[in-house]
């Protein structure tokens, strides 16, 4: 016996699907699809912001007389306390060009290259640090009248 072909157009074969092998689905029953699980929605509320331009906040770091350590940086004790640069100067520091990233270095490590105490040297800069700067009498913006 010949079966029976059923002819199909092309946009019939296109629009149909390919049956699943599996359990055959019984009368009256309906097949559930299986639900994907989507991840949750991410929703952004962005608040109304004024936006400025300064830099972000950071943590400040004072250097005052009591908190000078060995792990002070140099420039930052020159900056500081200006007075510190004679001892410094005195112990080895050398501030050519081309000797420039000595101020990036702790007192640690100026110490130690230098064959230094770092106890000695810090108790030196801590003295030197707490002189006053001498004042200059202020500038005068207006002559005196000529009598």
């Amino acid at each position: 016996m010949a079966k029976k072909r059923r002819v199909l157009s092309r946009t019939a074969k296109r629009g149909a699907k390919k049956a699943k092998s599996g359990k055959p689905v019984k009368a009256g029953q309906v097949h559930k699809r299986a639900e994907t699980k989507k991840p949750p929605a991410v929703t952004r509320h962005i608040a109304h912001q004024s936006v400025s331009l300064e830099p972000p906040a950071r943590e400040r770091y004072v250097i005052t007389v009591e908190n000078i350590r060995g792990d002070t940086s140099i420039g930052d004790l020159l900056v500081t306390f200006p007075r510190t640069r004679e001892v410094l100067v005195r112990n080895g520091l050398r501030l050519e060009a081309e000797n420039a990233g000595d101020i990036y270095m702790t007192l640690d490590a100026f110490s130690a290259m230098n064959g230094l105490k770092t106890l000695g040297l810090v108790l030196e800069i801590v003295e030197a640090a707490k002189e006053p700067l001498p004042q200059s009498p202020p500038a005068q913006l207006v002559t005196p009248p000529a009598v």
